[in-house]
């Protein structure tokens, strides 16, 4: 289980990646600061039903995956939290 990390001005948000993703969206997140948009496969905060999520990169200040383990999920792992 991983998440992603999106941080911009003045907002964060965490996403769950959808199983066998996190290769492709590690290779999106090289996209950072582009005037680029990309689709990406995650997992709905509430429901953790696929999902996709439609990244503009110019608006991300940075990015990055973690490895979360295989712990058990975090009820508060998805979408804008800050």
């Amino acid at each position: 289980m991983a998440y992603l990390m999106l941080y911009g001005t003045g907002w964060t948000q965490r996403w769950r990646i959808a199983e066998g993703m996190e290769q492709q969206i590690g290779e999106a997140i090289t996209r950072v600061g582009k005037n680029e948009t990309t689709q990406l496969s995650v997992l709905d905060p509430g429901t953790y039903a696929p999902a996709t999520l439609v990244v503009a990169w110019a608006q991300v200040a940075a990015a990055v995956i973690l490895d979360a383990g295989s712990g058990p999920a975090h009820d508060e792992a998805g979408g804008q939290y800050a």
